[in-house]
Protein backbone atom coordinates (compact mmCIF):
# COMPACT_ATOMS: atom_id res chain seq x y z
CA UNK A 1 0.00 0.00 0.00
CA UNK A 2 1.57 3.43 -0.60
CA UNK A 3 2.48 5.30 1.89
CA UNK A 4 4.07 8.63 3.06
CA UNK A 5 7.69 8.60 3.87
CA UNK A 6 9.77 11.57 5.39
CA UNK A 7 13.33 11.60 4.58
CA UNK A 8 15.70 13.79 6.74
CA UNK A 9 19.14 14.02 5.62
CA UNK A 10 21.85 17.13 6.16
CA UNK A 11 24.00 18.92 3.94
CA UNK A 12 26.40 16.92 2.32
CA UNK A 13 26.68 15.66 -1.22
CA UNK A 14 28.61 12.47 0.49
CA UNK A 15 24.87 11.94 2.62
CA UNK A 16 22.64 12.93 0.03
CA UNK A 17 24.08 10.65 -3.07
CA UNK A 18 23.27 7.44 -1.07
CA UNK A 19 20.18 8.06 -0.79
CA UNK A 20 19.05 9.02 -4.03
CA UNK A 21 18.83 5.17 -5.30
CA UNK A 22 16.61 4.32 -2.71
CA UNK A 23 14.61 7.48 -3.21
CA UNK A 24 13.97 6.43 -6.35
CA UNK A 25 12.79 2.78 -5.96
CA UNK A 26 10.30 4.16 -3.26
CA UNK A 27 8.71 6.57 -5.66
CA UNK A 28 8.60 3.92 -8.55
CA UNK A 29 6.80 1.75 -6.19
CA UNK A 30 4.29 4.53 -5.59
CA UNK A 31 5.09 5.75 -2.01
CA UNK A 32 5.14 9.70 -1.49
CA UNK A 33 8.22 10.67 -0.01
CA UNK A 34 9.20 13.86 0.89
CA UNK A 35 12.76 14.86 1.56
CA UNK A 36 14.14 17.54 3.87
CA UNK A 37 17.34 19.15 2.48
CA UNK A 38 18.78 22.51 1.58
CA UNK A 39 17.43 24.78 -1.44
CA UNK A 40 21.24 23.43 -3.28
CA UNK A 41 20.31 19.90 -3.62
CA UNK A 42 17.15 20.19 -4.42
CA UNK A 43 16.56 19.68 -8.23
CA UNK A 44 18.84 16.70 -7.33
CA UNK A 45 16.41 15.09 -4.97
CA UNK A 46 13.45 16.41 -7.55
CA UNK A 47 14.96 14.04 -10.52
CA UNK A 48 13.93 11.14 -7.95
CA UNK A 49 10.14 11.90 -8.01
CA UNK A 50 10.31 13.17 -4.35
CA UNK A 51 8.63 16.50 -2.74
CA UNK A 52 11.34 18.77 -1.36
CA UNK A 53 10.65 20.44 1.93
CA UNK A 54 13.72 22.71 2.12
CA UNK A 55 15.27 24.62 5.12
CA UNK A 56 17.30 27.21 6.12
CA UNK A 57 20.84 25.31 6.90
CA UNK A 58 22.77 26.86 9.69
CA UNK A 59 25.63 25.56 7.41
CA UNK A 60 27.58 22.96 9.83
CA UNK A 61 30.42 22.50 7.94
CA UNK A 62 31.29 25.78 6.82
CA UNK A 63 30.63 27.18 10.90
CA UNK A 64 33.15 24.72 11.55
CA UNK A 65 36.23 25.81 9.15
CA UNK A 66 35.56 29.41 10.30
CA UNK A 67 34.95 29.58 13.76
CA UNK A 68 37.12 26.94 15.48
CA UNK A 69 35.65 27.67 18.73
CA UNK A 70 32.63 25.77 17.30
CA UNK A 71 32.80 22.17 17.72
CA UNK A 72 31.30 19.58 15.31
CA UNK A 73 28.84 18.12 17.77
CA UNK A 74 27.66 21.30 18.55
CA UNK A 75 27.30 22.63 14.83
CA UNK A 76 25.53 19.37 13.35
CA UNK A 77 22.87 19.51 17.15
CA UNK A 78 22.23 23.34 15.61
CA UNK A 79 21.73 22.10 12.20
CA UNK A 80 19.28 19.28 13.37
CA UNK A 81 17.41 22.13 15.39
CA UNK A 82 16.96 23.73 12.28
CA UNK A 83 15.78 20.69 10.72
CA UNK A 84 13.05 20.29 13.22
CA UNK A 85 11.45 23.70 13.30
CA UNK A 86 11.02 23.50 9.36
CA UNK A 87 9.41 19.79 9.56
CA UNK A 88 6.99 21.15 12.32
CA UNK A 89 6.24 24.45 10.51
CA UNK A 90 5.32 22.06 7.24
CA UNK A 91 3.55 19.12 9.08
CA UNK A 92 1.66 20.73 11.72
CA UNK A 93 -0.75 18.23 13.00
CA UNK A 94 -0.38 15.83 10.33
CA UNK A 95 1.85 13.26 10.44
CA UNK A 96 3.91 10.70 7.56
CA UNK A 97 3.65 7.31 8.07
CA UNK A 98 7.09 7.06 8.60
CA UNK A 99 10.30 8.98 9.09
CA UNK A 100 13.44 7.61 7.61
CA UNK A 101 16.47 10.10 8.86
CA UNK A 102 20.28 10.41 8.31
CA UNK A 103 23.14 9.31 10.97
CA UNK A 104 23.51 13.19 11.27
CA UNK A 105 20.36 14.13 11.67
CA UNK A 106 19.26 11.40 14.27
CA UNK A 107 18.62 13.93 16.84
CA UNK A 108 15.59 15.63 14.64
CA UNK A 109 14.59 12.00 14.09
CA UNK A 110 14.54 10.70 17.39
CA UNK A 111 12.36 13.96 18.42
CA UNK A 112 10.15 13.42 16.15
CA UNK A 113 9.72 9.55 16.63
CA UNK A 114 8.80 10.04 20.33
CA UNK A 115 6.56 12.86 20.35
CA UNK A 116 4.75 11.49 16.94
CA UNK A 117 4.81 8.25 17.66
CA UNK A 118 5.59 7.02 13.93
CA UNK A 119 7.70 4.31 13.18
CA UNK A 120 11.30 5.41 11.80
CA UNK A 121 14.14 4.26 10.15
CA UNK A 122 18.02 4.96 10.51
CA UNK A 123 19.71 5.27 7.40
CA UNK A 124 23.23 5.21 7.90
CA UNK A 125 25.77 5.82 5.01
CA UNK A 126 28.60 4.75 7.30
CA UNK A 127 29.51 1.73 9.82
CA UNK A 128 27.72 1.40 12.67
CA UNK A 129 27.89 0.80 16.66
CA UNK A 130 26.15 -1.10 18.84
CA UNK A 131 27.46 -2.80 22.25
CA UNK A 132 30.16 -4.82 21.12
CA UNK A 133 31.54 -2.20 18.50
CA UNK A 134 31.99 1.64 18.94
CA UNK A 135 33.21 3.64 15.67
CA UNK A 136 33.89 6.69 18.18
CA UNK A 137 35.79 4.95 20.93
CA UNK A 138 37.83 3.38 17.61
CA UNK A 139 38.90 6.65 16.40
CA UNK A 140 40.07 7.98 20.15
CA UNK A 141 41.94 4.93 20.26
CA UNK A 142 43.59 5.20 16.99
CA UNK A 143 44.12 9.01 17.52
CA UNK A 144 44.38 9.48 21.81
CA UNK A 145 44.60 13.60 20.88
CA UNK A 146 41.35 14.09 19.70
CA UNK A 147 38.41 15.02 21.54
CA UNK A 148 34.71 14.85 20.77
CA UNK A 149 32.27 16.29 23.46
CA UNK A 150 28.85 16.36 23.32
CA UNK A 151 27.14 19.95 24.06
CA UNK A 152 25.06 18.01 27.04
CA UNK A 153 23.23 21.28 28.54
CA UNK A 154 22.19 22.82 25.70
CA UNK A 155 20.97 19.38 24.24
CA UNK A 156 19.41 19.09 27.65
CA UNK A 157 17.46 22.41 27.61
CA UNK A 158 16.28 21.61 24.40
CA UNK A 159 14.41 18.66 24.96
CA UNK A 160 12.99 19.52 28.19
CA UNK A 161 10.93 21.69 26.05
CA UNK A 162 9.56 18.21 24.50
CA UNK A 163 9.55 16.62 28.02
CA UNK A 164 12.63 14.44 26.62
CA UNK A 165 15.51 15.72 28.62
CA UNK A 166 15.45 12.54 31.05
CA UNK A 167 15.99 10.63 27.77
CA UNK A 168 19.35 12.56 27.00
CA UNK A 169 21.58 9.94 26.62
CA UNK A 170 19.62 8.92 23.36
CA UNK A 171 20.45 12.27 21.50
CA UNK A 172 24.47 12.01 22.50
CA UNK A 173 26.52 11.46 19.64
CA UNK A 174 29.47 9.72 21.99
CA UNK A 175 27.14 7.78 22.78
CA UNK A 176 24.43 6.75 20.02
CA UNK A 177 24.10 3.28 19.49
CA UNK A 178 20.69 2.66 16.73
CA UNK A 179 17.77 1.22 18.87
CA UNK A 180 15.26 1.10 15.42
CA UNK A 181 15.64 -0.64 12.15
CA UNK A 182 19.09 0.59 10.37
CA UNK A 183 19.71 0.46 6.88
CA UNK A 184 23.77 0.40 6.53
CA UNK A 185 24.96 1.79 3.37
CA UNK A 186 28.24 -0.40 2.91
CA UNK A 187 28.23 -4.11 3.05
CA UNK A 188 28.03 -6.40 6.00
CA UNK A 189 31.96 -7.64 5.75
CA UNK A 190 33.38 -3.75 5.88
CA UNK A 191 31.22 -3.38 8.99
CA UNK A 192 33.73 -4.23 11.91
CA UNK A 193 32.05 -6.77 14.17
CA UNK A 194 29.72 -7.34 11.69
CA UNK A 195 28.89 -11.00 13.17
CA UNK A 196 27.26 -9.00 16.85
CA UNK A 197 25.23 -7.01 14.51
CA UNK A 198 21.64 -8.71 14.68
CA UNK A 199 18.73 -8.04 12.07
CA UNK A 200 17.41 -4.48 13.15
CA UNK A 201 20.39 -3.89 11.04
CA UNK A 202 20.55 -4.41 7.04
CA UNK A 203 23.33 -4.17 5.43
CA UNK A 204 22.79 -2.95 1.64
CA UNK A 205 26.17 -1.81 0.27
CA UNK A 206 26.04 1.32 -2.27
CA UNK A 207 23.42 1.98 -3.25
CA UNK A 208 23.71 3.27 -6.89
CA UNK A 209 21.65 5.36 -9.10
CA UNK A 210 22.39 7.09 -12.73
CA UNK A 211 23.32 10.04 -10.93
CA UNK A 212 23.02 12.10 -14.26
CA UNK A 213 24.17 15.39 -12.98
CA UNK A 214 27.61 14.32 -12.63
CA UNK A 215 30.16 13.82 -15.43
CA UNK A 216 30.17 11.12 -17.68
CA UNK A 217 33.26 9.59 -18.88
CA UNK A 218 35.06 6.98 -21.26
CA UNK A 219 37.87 5.36 -21.51
CA UNK A 220 40.92 7.28 -22.83
CA UNK A 221 42.35 5.89 -25.82
CA UNK A 222 45.73 5.16 -24.89
CA UNK A 223 45.06 2.17 -23.50
CA UNK A 224 46.81 3.01 -20.18
CA UNK A 225 45.80 1.46 -16.96
CA UNK A 226 43.39 3.86 -15.22
CA UNK A 227 43.57 5.48 -11.72
CA UNK A 228 40.67 7.46 -10.09
CA UNK A 229 41.76 10.20 -7.46
CA UNK A 230 39.04 11.84 -5.14
CA UNK A 231 39.27 12.99 -2.02
CA UNK A 232 35.04 12.45 -1.93
CA UNK A 233 32.55 15.11 -1.84
CA UNK A 234 33.50 17.16 1.32
CA UNK A 235 37.17 17.63 2.11
CA UNK A 236 38.99 18.91 -1.02
CA UNK A 237 41.05 21.88 -0.08
CA UNK A 238 44.14 20.27 -0.61
CA UNK A 239 45.51 21.85 -3.72
CA UNK A 240 49.24 20.22 -2.83
CA UNK A 241 47.79 16.71 -2.56
CA UNK A 242 46.21 17.00 -5.85
CA UNK A 243 49.56 18.44 -7.51
CA UNK A 244 51.95 15.91 -5.91
CA UNK A 245 49.06 13.21 -7.67
CA UNK A 246 49.84 14.94 -11.26
CA UNK A 247 53.66 14.58 -10.78
CA UNK A 248 53.13 11.19 -10.10
CA UNK A 249 51.77 10.38 -12.98
CA UNK A 250 54.06 12.94 -15.27
CA UNK A 251 55.59 10.90 -18.25
CA UNK A 252 54.44 7.43 -16.69
CA UNK A 253 52.03 4.87 -18.67
CA UNK A 254 48.81 5.16 -16.63
CA UNK A 255 46.25 7.39 -17.22
CA UNK A 256 44.62 9.51 -14.05
CA UNK A 257 41.03 10.99 -13.43
CA UNK A 258 41.61 13.52 -10.75
CA UNK A 259 37.49 14.59 -8.95
CA UNK A 260 38.13 18.26 -6.87
CA UNK A 261 34.82 18.61 -6.01
CA UNK A 262 33.19 22.08 -5.48
CA UNK A 263 35.86 23.83 -3.31
CA UNK A 264 39.20 23.80 -5.48
CA UNK A 265 39.69 25.27 -9.27
CA UNK A 266 41.16 22.64 -11.82
CA UNK A 267 42.89 25.63 -13.03
CA UNK A 268 44.71 26.13 -9.94
CA UNK A 269 46.78 22.99 -10.71
CA UNK A 270 47.85 24.39 -13.48
CA UNK A 271 49.32 22.84 -17.40
CA UNK A 272 48.29 19.20 -17.02
CA UNK A 273 50.23 16.15 -18.25
CA UNK A 274 48.40 14.63 -21.90
CA UNK A 275 47.57 11.43 -19.34
CA UNK A 276 46.10 13.85 -16.81
CA UNK A 277 41.97 14.97 -16.75
CA UNK A 278 40.77 16.94 -14.36
CA UNK A 279 36.80 17.17 -13.11
CA UNK A 280 34.94 18.51 -10.70
CA UNK A 281 32.34 16.07 -10.78
CA UNK A 282 32.48 12.42 -12.48
CA UNK A 283 30.55 9.41 -11.88
CA UNK A 284 33.21 7.65 -10.03
CA UNK A 285 31.73 4.12 -10.84
CA UNK A 286 32.11 4.74 -14.79
CA UNK A 287 36.36 5.27 -14.28
CA UNK A 288 36.33 2.67 -11.39
CA UNK A 289 34.78 0.29 -13.90
CA UNK A 290 37.71 0.70 -15.81
CA UNK A 291 40.37 1.46 -13.44
CA UNK A 292 42.99 -0.13 -12.07
CA UNK A 293 42.97 1.35 -8.72
CA UNK A 294 41.62 4.02 -6.57
CA UNK A 295 43.52 7.02 -4.59
CA UNK A 296 40.49 7.83 -1.70
CA UNK A 297 40.44 9.72 1.15
CA UNK A 298 38.67 6.48 2.84
CA UNK A 299 35.11 7.64 2.91
CA UNK A 300 32.51 4.76 2.84
CA UNK A 301 30.79 5.76 0.21
CA UNK A 302 33.78 5.71 -2.10
CA UNK A 303 35.19 2.43 -0.38
CA UNK A 304 31.80 1.01 -0.72
CA UNK A 305 31.87 1.86 -4.76
CA UNK A 306 35.40 0.31 -5.10
CA UNK A 307 33.94 -3.04 -3.71
CA UNK A 308 31.31 -2.90 -5.72
CA UNK A 309 33.84 -2.52 -9.08
CA UNK A 310 36.38 -4.73 -7.71
CA UNK A 311 38.72 -1.86 -7.32
CA UNK A 312 41.81 -1.95 -5.19
CA UNK A 313 42.59 0.77 -3.09
CA UNK A 314 45.53 3.19 -1.65
CA UNK A 315 44.00 5.41 1.17
CA UNK A 316 45.48 8.76 2.23
CA UNK A 317 43.39 9.41 5.26
CA UNK A 318 42.49 12.97 5.37
CA UNK A 319 40.78 13.40 9.42
CA UNK A 320 40.26 10.81 12.24
CA UNK A 321 36.92 10.33 11.01
CA UNK A 322 38.25 8.03 8.39
CA UNK A 323 40.86 6.03 10.21
CA UNK A 324 38.37 3.55 11.20
CA UNK A 325 37.72 3.11 7.82
CA UNK A 326 41.46 2.72 6.69
CA UNK A 327 42.51 0.58 9.32
CA UNK A 328 39.35 -1.82 7.93
CA UNK A 329 41.11 -1.70 4.16
CA UNK A 330 43.88 -3.01 5.99
CA UNK A 331 42.35 -5.69 7.81
CA UNK A 332 40.36 -6.90 4.66
CA UNK A 333 43.66 -7.22 2.48
CA UNK A 334 41.78 -4.91 -0.35
CA UNK A 335 44.55 -2.15 -0.30
CA UNK A 336 46.80 -0.30 1.52
CA UNK A 337 46.82 3.40 3.55
CA UNK A 338 49.04 5.60 2.66
CA UNK A 339 49.68 8.43 5.75
CA UNK A 340 49.36 11.65 4.46
CA UNK A 341 52.48 13.13 6.27
CA UNK A 342 54.91 10.13 3.58
CA UNK A 343 52.87 11.28 0.66
CA UNK A 344 54.88 12.46 -2.30
CA UNK A 345 54.85 11.24 -5.79
CA UNK A 346 57.20 8.48 -5.62
CA UNK A 347 55.34 6.84 -2.18
CA UNK A 348 52.26 7.10 -4.33
CA UNK A 349 53.32 5.57 -7.38
CA UNK A 350 55.05 2.66 -5.46
CA UNK A 351 51.42 2.24 -3.22
CA UNK A 352 49.90 1.96 -6.74
CA UNK A 353 51.89 -0.42 -7.89
CA UNK A 354 51.69 -2.28 -5.34
CA UNK A 355 47.86 -3.06 -4.74
CA UNK A 356 47.37 -3.08 -8.58
CA UNK A 357 49.44 -6.28 -9.24
CA UNK A 358 49.81 -7.91 -5.52
CA UNK A 359 47.71 -11.46 -6.33
CA UNK A 360 46.66 -11.21 -2.32
CA UNK A 361 44.86 -8.02 -2.54
CA UNK A 362 43.47 -8.94 -6.04
CA UNK A 363 41.69 -12.12 -4.66
CA UNK A 364 40.68 -10.52 -1.36
CA UNK A 365 39.19 -7.56 -3.97
CA UNK A 366 37.35 -10.26 -6.01
CA UNK A 367 35.72 -11.77 -3.27
CA UNK A 368 34.41 -8.87 -1.06
CA UNK A 369 32.78 -7.62 -4.75
CA UNK A 370 31.10 -10.98 -5.09
CA UNK A 371 29.99 -9.85 -1.53
CA UNK A 372 28.82 -6.59 -2.38
CA UNK A 373 27.24 -7.40 -5.47
CA UNK A 374 24.57 -9.77 -3.02
CA UNK A 375 24.59 -6.80 -0.75
CA UNK A 376 20.97 -5.80 -2.52
CA UNK A 377 21.82 -1.90 -2.95
CA UNK A 378 18.66 0.27 -2.85
CA UNK A 379 15.75 -2.39 -3.88
CA UNK A 380 16.66 -4.43 -0.55
CA UNK A 381 16.63 -1.05 1.23
CA UNK A 382 13.04 0.21 0.41
CA UNK A 383 11.96 -3.84 0.65
CA UNK A 384 12.90 -3.51 4.23
CA UNK A 385 11.30 0.16 4.69
CA UNK A 386 7.76 -1.54 3.65
CA UNK A 387 8.59 -4.29 5.55
CA UNK A 388 9.21 -1.74 8.38
CA UNK A 389 6.12 -0.06 7.40
CA UNK A 390 3.78 -3.02 7.16
CA UNK A 391 4.56 -4.60 10.91
CA UNK A 392 4.89 -1.52 12.43
CA UNK A 393 1.40 -0.24 11.32
CA UNK A 394 -1.86 -0.87 13.41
Amino acid sequence: MPSRLLVIDIPSNGHLFPKLAVVTELVARGHHVTYVTVEEFAEKVRATGAEVLAYDSVKPLESLAADSSITPTEAFFRENVAILRAIEAHYGDDRPDLIAYDEAAFQAGRVLRAIWGTPAVHLAPSVVSNAHYSYFERIFALAPDFHLTDPVEEITAFLDAYQLADRVGEFLWTKREPDELTIVFVPREFQPAHETFDERFVFIGPSLGERAFLDDWQPPEDKHPVVLISLGTVNNLHPDFFKTAVEAFRDRPLHAVISVGDGLDPADLGPLPPNVEVHRWVRHIRVLEHAAAFVTHGGTGSLSEALHTGTPVVVVPQGVDVLPYAERVTELGIGSVLPPEHLDAAALVDALLHVSQDATVARNVARLREHTHASGGARRAADAIENHLTREQP
